[in-house]
C-alpha cells in the first residue's frame, strides 16, 4: 500500500523546511525524535459500494470482481487512494469524489459502476450524489448461477448453429414461469465490433428473474428506477419500470462474447398469471402487449425494442413472445416517465417508540410505486433507516424518477425478524415535503455508543497518518453488516452490545481487520488474519460510551 499524503502535509513540509535553515548553522535537528501525525481528510462524498449475494440463504460473500465505471460524471470519480484503479476488495468498492466538486439538487453528480465476476450476472449500479459532504453506502445484489435468488433460476448449455437448438430455464418452487431461447438453424454470432465468429456452437447462459418474490425483485440488474433510457424515436429520458419478466442471456463462441446474430432469435419469457397489468388494472390475459427493453449492464443503459404479445398455453400458463437481433439482457416492463424535479431528495419525518440511537442497518425500507388503479409494484429501496423518533435524515434521491402519474409509498422492516415495523401512506414523489411515517419496534436489542480513533502507523518513516477511510462491522451471529466513515481517523457510530464484531478498514486495494466485542468493560482489538488491526477499548460510565483506539502499521509510506 502507498500512503499517498503528499497533498495533505505539503504546507506542513514548508514550515519544516523553514525551520531547517534556521536551526542549520547550529547543526541542530528539532524534529529528531518527533513523530508528525497528518490528517488526510480532502476529497468529497465518499462513497462505499458493497456486493452482496442476492440469495438470502448464501454464506459466502461475491468475490473475483471486477468493476468499469461511466456516465457523464466518471471523470470525477476516484478511487479512495485520488487515483482510478477502481479495485473491489474482497466484496466491497470504496470511492470518493474529485475535492473540487460541488454537487447540489439542481446540478447533481451521476455515474455508472457496472461490475462483473466469473459465476454472476454481471450488473450496475448507478448512483447520484447532491452534496459534497455526503457519504453514501450501498448494498447492490448480485445473482449467482450456480445459487440464484429466490424466485429466479438458471440454465446453461452449448448450442449448436448449425442445426439450430433450444434452451430451456426451468419452473423452480417458487418460480412457476419457465423461460426458453431458441437459434434457428444456421445462424451466425457476431462480435462486438460486428464481426461474425467461426464457430458452429455457442456456450450459452440464461437466468430468468421472476415477479412474485422479493429476491428475484430486488436482485433484478440495474434495478427499476432508470436514469438513462433510450426511446425508439430516438430520444433519451429517465424515469421507472414495472416489470413483468426479465432474462439475463450471455453468449460465448470461439473464447469472444457474441453480441449479435445474422438471424434474430426466438425468445420466450414466461408470465405469472398473477401478474397485474398497470395500464389496466386487471390481471395479464392473452392478447395482451407488453412493451419490451434491452439493458447493457456494461453502461446502465435501458433501450426500447418493441413489444412482447401474451399467448396462453392449453396448460392455462401465460408467455410473452418476442424475437432478438441482439444479444443483451431483456426486460418485459412497462415504462413511466419521471417528475421534472429528477434529482429531488425527499425526506421521512420519523415518529416511533425509539428515543436513544440504535443502529440504523438494522432496519430498512421497500419503496412501491402505487398505481392510479392501487396496485402496488416494489420499485426500490432502502438499505438502512434510521428510526429514531423525531428523524428526518433518510433520503430518497431521485424520488423525481417515480412515474409523475403515481404515487409511492414505503414499507419499514426489521432485520432481527424481518417483521413490518412501519408504512407511510401513499404520497406525490414529485414533490419536496417531507413524509410522515410512523414505526414500532418490538423487542430492542441492547446497544452501545461507540467512538473510534483511527491511526496508521508507518513503519517506514516517523509519520503517523489519520486517515479517512469507511470502517466496516461484520456480526456473524446474524450475517449482518453495519458501516461508518472515519474522517482524519474519527468517527461514531452505534453497535449491539455485547456482540462479537468483526471490522475492516480499506485503503488503496487492501483490507485490513481486527476482531472485538463493544460492552461496558475494556477489551483488546484481536488481529483477523491478514493485515491486523491492533488497539483496545475502553467505557465510560458517565457518558454511557465505548472509546476505541485502533491502528494498523504500513511499511510503505510515501
Amino acid at each position: 500500500m502507498k500512503l499517498k499524503y503528499r497533498n495533505y502535509i505539503r504546507p506542513i513540509f514548508y514550515t519544516i523546511f523553514g525551520l531547517f535553515v534556521v536551526f542549520a548553522c547550529q547543526k541542530i535537528n528539532p524534529f529528531e525524535d518527533v513523530e508528525l501525525t497528518v490528517n488526510t481528510d480532502i476529497y468529497k462524498a465518499p462513497i462505499l459500494l458493497r456486493f452482496v449475494d442476492g440469495n438470502a440463504d448464501a454464506t459466502k460473500v461475491p468475490e473475483g470482481l471486477t468493476v468499469t465505471i461511466s456516465g457523464p460524471d466518471k471523470s470525477l470519480v476516484l478511487d479512495d487512494a485520488g487515483g482510478k484503479d477502481y479495485t473491489v476488495i474482497g466484496n466491497v468498492l470504496p470511492l470518493v469524489l474529485n475535492k473540487n466538486v460541488k454537487p447540489s439538487e439542481a446540478n447533481p453528480i451521476e455515474f455508472t459502476v457496472a461490475v462483473s465476476g466469473v459465476g454472476y450476472v454481471s450488473t450496475s449500479k448507478t448512483i447520484t450524489v447532491v452534496s459534497a459532504d455526503s457519504t453514501l453506502a450501498f448494498d447492490v445484489p448480485l445473482t449467482s448461477v450456480a445459487s440464484p435468488p429466490h424466485g429466479t433460476a438458471a440454465a446453461t448449455s452449448v448450442l449448436s448453429l448449425t442445426t439450430g437448438s433450444t434452451i430451456n430455464v426451468p419452473a423452480t418452487a417458487d418460480k412457476a414461469e419457465t423461460a426458453q431461447i431458441t437459434i434457428a438453424p444456421g445462424t451466425q454470432v457476431k462480435d462486438a465490433t460486428g464481426n461474425v465468429i467461426n464457430a458452429t456452437t455457442v456456450k450459452t447462459q440464461v437466468v430468468q428473474y421472476g415477479t412474485e418474490t422479493q429476491e428475484a425483485l430486488t436482485s433484478f440488474p440495474g434495478g427499476f428506477a432508470a436514469e438513462n433510457v433510450a426511446m425508439q424515436n430516438g430520444t433519451t429520458t429517465e424515469g421507472s419500470f414495472i416489470t413483468g419478466g426479465f432474462v439475463a442471456v450471455d453468449m460465448e463462441a470461439e473464447g469472444k462474447k457474441v453480441t449479435s446474430f445474422s438471424k434474430p432469435i426466438d425468445v420466450k419469457v414466461g408470465v405469472s398469471t398473477e401478474l397485474e397489468n398497470p395500464e389496466t388494472g386487471q390481471k395479464v390475459h392473452e392478447g395482451d402487449k407488453i412493451p419490451t427493453w434491452s439493458y447493457d449492464s456494461e453502461t446502465g443503459e435501458w433501450k426500447e425494442e418493441g413489444e412482447a404479445i401474451v399467448t396462453k398455453g392449453a396448460d392455462g400458463k401465460l408467455t410473452a413472445t418476442f424475437k432478438a437481433a441482439h444479444l443483451s439482457y431483456w426486460n418485459l416492463d412497462w415504462y413511466y416517465r419521471g417528475c421534472s424535479n429528477r434529482s429531488t431528495t425527499l425526506k421521512f419525518r420519523v415518529a416511533s417508540n425509539i428515543n436513544t440511537y440504535t443502529n440504523s442497518y438494522d432496519f430498512y425500507g421497500y419503496l412501491y410505486l402505487v398505481a392510479p388503479n392501487g396496485s402496488r409494484s416494489y420499485y426500490t429501496s432502502i438499505s438502512n433507516f434510521d428510526v429514531l423518533n423525531g428523524n428526518l435524515n433518510n433520503g430518497f434521491i431521485n424520488a423525481g424518477r417515480a412515474p409523475n402519474n403515481f404515487r409511492v409509498q414505503l414499507d419499514i422492516f426489521s432485520r432481527n425478524s424481518s417483521a413490518l415495523i412501519g408504512r407511510s401512506a401513499a404520497f406525490d414523489p414529485c414533490s419536496s415535503t417531507p413524509v410522515n411515517v410512523n414505526v414500532s419496534v418490538p423487542n430492542i436489542p441492547p446497544y452501545i455508543n461507540i467512538d473510534i480513533d483511527f491511526t496508521v502507523k508507518c513503519s517506514n518513516k516517523t509519520l503517523n497518518i489519520k486517515p479517512s477511510t469507511w470502517v466496516d462491522f461484520y456480526d456473524s451471529i446474524d450475517r449482518r453488516w453495519a458501516s461508518t466513515y472515519a474522517r482524519s481517523g474519527k468517527a461514531s457510530t452505534t453497535l449491539r452490545e455485547g456482540r462479537p464484531y468483526t471490522f475492516y478498514t480499506y485503503y488503496d486495494g487492501k483490507s485490513y481487520s481486527g476482531r472485538v466485542t463493544f460492552g461496558k468493560n475494556s477489551s483488546t482489538i484481536v488481529t483477523s488474519g491478514g493485515i491486523g488491526i491492533t488497539g483496545n477499548t475502553s467505557y465510560n460510565a458517565s457518558t454511557g460510551r465505548v472509546s476505541v483506539l485502533a491502528s494498523y502499521t504500513a511499511n510503505d509510506c510515501k
